[in-house]
């Protein structure tokens, strides 16, 4: 477990680490895939980003879109 800060998208629910998003209230993967920001380089142990905190959460909306 980490003592990092926070947050959670908007569009996925998902926590992720705060500052680690290019947009205020999205996760790196929703921001990458919805405005075309870099996405994090996702390391997962325990089912959780080490780097971003990300838990691997897709909107129906995200999940359609890249489908």
């Amino acid at each position: 477990m980490t003592d990092r800060l926070t947050e959670t998208c908007e569009e996925c629910g998902s926590a992720y680490f705060g500052g680690v998003s290019a947009m205020v209230n999205l996760c790196p993967d929703c921001a990458h895939h919805l405005y075309g920001y870099p996405n994090c380089d996702h390391r997962f142990e325990s089912g959780q980003c080490v780097v971003c905190g990300w838990d691997g959460s897709r909107s129906q909306f995200v999940a359609r879109l890249i489908s």
